[in-house]
């Protein structure tokens, strides 16, 4: 890492004592000017919710705001210290052990409420869900984290649908506990309307084992594990009515709408070698970022000759996807180059797509965004930085 220029330390030090501090994470006087501004919002205010008398407080947050930016300066995410993040309308609340939401999945998470509107208006103009019944919009949102994706996915469609159904699923226990705080922190700031209570569930499962489909009669797994697989959930956790209405095809499992996901997707080269940040690779759960290999999983039955370690998730998702006749799926990526192996999993003679390329015509896949304009408009880089793909039906 280059060496901060002392003249840029001392013009810190002249402006405010504590910019030296930040700028050892910042790296920009501006960027440190930003972060110290958010740093003393949020221990003045921290201070006034814990001490009733002024005097206490005008000492008081300013011992808390230099702990703080000395914490920021041994590369603690500036979101753990704060302890939120906005995403959209939202406010996400951040804990070490989960994965901070960023940017670009808000910007993921916003085209897929576009494409999902879009659908409705395609397929069932005089209908509440996409399917042309009364059912309602379900989502299956796969390593859901903090849960920011589910949540302003309902923020943003509930106003169009009646009733939405949204199952949000991770491995972490610590995720899923922030997850339903998060949704009840937002019910309670008033950005989230209160059925989402209701139309969203969070569940611990392991999207990656996929041995066994759970009793719906007594919810068990047929393996007996601890940690069900997707499908167990999804088999558990369909109603009666649902089973009765089942596909002619015989599929246990509930048809979904839209299935979103950011996997783990970092490899344990770029973990290691300096591509990925200092800050994220000391404070933010390894787990969230490099897909694992463990004894719970067999990393050879899913994937397929010439896939990378760090898409296994891909192939497995894109499994799910066709298993619940996914109307629309959309998949964040670490960059152009995995996104673009994702869509050639989709469209190779596999498995977990079946004979025909592109599903016989029916499913397109694509990079998004794709075009410079595209990316600019919505805030990426146009070489670097992450993309996602998007699969859906002819039509949509």
């Amino acid at each position: 890492m280059p060496r901060i220029p002392t003249s840029l330390l001392l013009k810190a030090y002249r402006e405010n004592s504590l910019l030296p501090i930040l700028l050892k994470e910042c790296r920009s006087l501006d960027s440190a000017r930003n972060e110290l501004r958010w740093l003393r919002e949020r221990a003045v205010r921290d201070v006034q919710e814990h001490s009733r008398q002024a005097t206490r407080t005008r000492q008081g947050w300013r011992t808390r705001l230099r702990a703080m930016c000395h914490k920021r300066s041994r590369g603690v995410p500036l979101q753990y210290i704060l302890g939120d993040q906005p995403f959209g309308d939202l406010e996400i609340l951040c804990r070490r052990g989960v994965l901070i939401p960023r940017s670009d999945t808000e910007s993921y998470t916003y085209e897929a409420a576009r494409l999902v509107r879009q659908m409705a208006v395609e397929t069932c103009k005089d209908s509440p869900s996409p399917s042309g019944s009364k059912r309602p919009l379900r989502i299956l949102d796969l390593c859901t984290g903090t849960g920011c994706i589910a949540l302003l996915l309902h923020a943003l469609l509930a106003p169009q649908f009646e009733r939405i159904q949204i199952m949000g699923v991770d491995l972490s226990p610590i995720a899923l506990n922030l997850a339903q705080r998060n949704l009840e922190h937002n019910i309670g700031l008033d950005v989230l309307d209160r059925r989402a209570r209701e139309e969203i569930q969070f569940h611990r499962g392991d999207v990656l084992r996929r041995n066994g489909i759970a009793n719906p009669s007594t919810g068990t797994s047929a393996g007996g594990d601890a940690i069900p697989t997707v499908e167990e959930l999804l088999s558990q956790h369909t109603t009666q009515s649902e089973r009765d209405s089942k596909s002619s095809d015989g599929s246990p499992l509930p048809k979904i709408d839209l299935l979103i996901s950011n996997p783990p997707y970092i490899s344990h080269s770029d973990f290691h070698n300096g591509t990925t940040s200092r800050s994220v690779r000391l404070f933010e759960p390894r787990l969230a970022l490099v897909p694992r290999t463990d004894t719970n999983i067999d990393s050879n039955a899913i994937s397929q000759e010439g896939d990378k370690p760090e898409d296994i998730f891909y192939r497995r998702i894109l499994e799910l996807s066709q298993d619940v006749q996914a109307s629309l799926t959309i998949l964040e990526c670490g960059d152009k180059m995995q996104a673009e192996r994702v869509v050639e999993m989709f469209r190779g003679n596999s498995p977990a797509l079946g004979d025909g390329g592109e599903t016989d015509g029916v499913f397109t896949a694509e990079v998004w965004p794709a075009t410079e304009e595209d990316c600019l408009a919505n805030g990426f880089h146009v070489r670097d930085g992450s993309r996602c793909v998007i699969i859906r039906k002819g039509g949509c």
